[in-house]
């Protein structure tokens, strides 16, 4: 068992860390929570984690405007180390150009630009037809031409179809008249 005077680090120790690049918190935990022994706590230095090797490429990165992340993403996604350092980052409106570009040539638009203007003839939004036609299996047609409910025939349709709606809760002079009285005679 150790003794307890072994966990109390002295200011003097704190320095000689921080001059082998170890901080206060760091000093801390190895002594106190993984239980190293001080001298190798103070001198055993921080190991660097660098996967994407960002280190090495950081102020070239950076002089071509290129974050820290947008370096790691082009890696992860298998760009070699010179485009992933060099190819400057896109604006807004390039990635938008770029967008519109792809979903033109695969035709990934669920209606035409005819029914678009039907569906707003009708107050029916593009979002709102899109999903009638994806997620609900709705036919083009009805989706286009069937008008968005408003708020109370929501609740007058969700009423209509509730089960608790459908329970007939007698009155009170229903309840006395099928009722028996019993009187207790003396």
């Amino acid at each position: 068992m150790r003794n307890p005077y072994d966990y109390y680090i002295t200011p003097e120790e704190y320095e000689i860390a921080a001059e082998n690049g170890i901080s206060r918190s760091t000093l801390n935990r190895r002594i106190r929570d993984l239980g190293w022994e001080k001298e190798s706590a103070m001198t055993t230095p921080v190991p660097m984690r660098d996967k994407y090797g960002w280190n090495k490429v950081k102020e070239i990165a950076l002089q071509n405007g290129i974050a820290r992340h947008a370096y790691c993403d082009r890696i992860k996604r298998g760009w070699t180390l010179i485009d992933a350092i060099s190819q400057p980052p896109l604006n807004r409106s390039e990635c938008v150009k770029r967008a519109s570009k792809v979903n033109s040539c695969f035709k990934n638009k669920a209606l035409s630009d005819e029914q678009v203007e039907i569906a707003a003839l009708n107050g029916i939004s593009y979002t709102v037809a899109r999903d009638r036609i994806r997620r609900l299996g709705w036919s083009t047609e009805e989706a286009i031409t069937i008008p968005i409910m408003t708020r109370s025939e929501c609740g007058k349709k969700g009423k209509d179809t509730s089960f608790w709606s459908k329970i007939v809760i007698p009155s009170r002079e229903e309840i006395m008249k099928h009722r028996k009285l019993t009187y207790i005679a003396n």
